[in-house]
């Protein structure tokens, strides 16, 4: 049962037990639940940079007082491009703090040898990997949006932020 019962949770004390006799595995399993803490804190500070974005930019409605009207159109396009990027961001960052996996669902009851982890292994890595993903497009995509603002004051500034991330990205890899 999800919330009556007082064996809820049984099955997964079975499995600990059995992990625990396998102690490659359980290192292994360790650490690999590590890198999904790891990558869950990162992308909730992303997220808190994000809904900064979103709420600070919500507040220029009041721009029709600045400036000429190609000003104010240019800068309503900008403050539209960053909003749609920091809301794309903080979806792909969602994506990377859900909880959307039971805790060793793949290993069967019964577990006794390392092939028995196997899959559930297999299938951690590949969270990890598809959540380093959406958290690394995610992170781009935040600067990227930081690099906008740069737009507002100087197209130059706008421009040399946008090489600086370019140059810095074809470096990294």
């Amino acid at each position: 049962m999800w919330f009556f019962g007082d064996k809820r949770g049984q099955d997964l004390i079975d499995k600990v037990r059995a992990l625990h006799s396998q102690d490659m595995v359980k290192d292994v399993l360790t650490q690999l639940y590590a890198d999904l803490s790891t990558l869950d804190s990162k992308a909730s500070g992303l997220l808190t940079v994000d809904g900064l974005f979103v709420a600070i930019l919500s507040l220029y409605p009041s721009l029709n007082v600045i400036g000429d009207a190609k000003t104010r159109a240019r800068i309503t396009v900008l403050i539209d491009l960053q909003l749609v990027l920091a809301v794309v961001s903080a979806f792909l960052c969602m994506l990377v703090v859900r909880v959307s996996w039971r805790f060793y669902r793949l290993i069967p009851m019964n577990a006794t040898t390392e092939a028995d982890f196997e899959r559930e292994i297999d299938r951690i890595a590949n969270v990890i990997d598809d959540r380093t993903h959406y958290y690394w497009l995610a992170w781009l995509l935040t600067t990227f949006a930081f690099i906008v603002t740069l737009a507002w004051w100087s197209n130059w500034a706008g421009a040399a932020g946008a090489v600086a991330l370019l140059i810095w990205t074809a470096r990294r890899g």
